[in-house]
């Protein structure tokens, strides 16, 4: 445990940025959603958490901002942080987030990979890779998303919407929607999505 506590305390690998799985999960005044996402993600049998600052252990909260807990992946564990963000200005047309993040600087550190420049063209651990592909999909099955992409620095960037009109694509982004979303992205855009069914 101390080299966990270690690690999780560590404040100078939470640097860096973030590389991160980010949700567009559904309308803000839709709650439901956002819970169901949460009791899902922190019963994964490789997520621990989630922590306070202490690394004790405290109740998932769907109102708390940002959730932190440990991957364990690879062998290794990792720190990371859990984010729900609930637009509330106006909540009638805001969204519900559901965002993991990762520090690079953390996973540099725990993988023991090269520093590098994030934004550029990621070389991300293959099976960090995998598991947010995955926890993607399991979390689309219980709750059908707007949309979700992954990249370095990218929360908040980009709304389904962004995929009908003027899209500023200036990153590396790997996007996900729904098959019945297809319609509302612009065929320029498609290629730059893999549809779920």
């Amino acid at each position: 445990m101390t080299d966990t506590k270690n690690l999780y305390l560590n404040d100078d690998i939470r640097c860096g940025g973030f590389y991160e799985l980010c949700i567009q999960v559904s309308p803000t005044v839709d709650t439901i959603s956002l819970k169901t996402y949460n009791d899902f993600f922190w019963t994964l049998n490789n997520v621990s958490g989630p922590f306070n600052d202490k690394l004790e252990k405290v109740n998932v909260d769907i109102d708390n901002y940002t959730q932190e807990g440990i991957l364990t992946i690879d062998g290794r564990q990792i720190p990371f942080k859990q984010f729900n963000i609930r637009e509330a200005e106006p909540v009638e047309t805001g969204f519900n987030w559901f965002d993991i993040s990762f520090y690079t600087a953390t996973i540099e550190h725990v993988f023991q990979l090269e520093p590098q420049h994030w934004s550029d063209n990621p070389n991300v651990l293959p099976k960090l890779q995998e598991f947010l592909l995955h926890t993607l999909k399991e979390l689309y099955k219980l709750h059908p998303f707007l949309l979700s992409f992954i990249d370095f620095e990218i929360s908040g960037q980009y709304y389904l919407h962004d995929l009908s009109g003027g899209l500023n694509n200036w990153t590396n982004t790997k996007f996900f929607a729904g098959r019945q979303h297809a319609d509302e992205i612009k065929e320029e855009y498609k290629n730059l999505v893999t549809f779920l069914y």
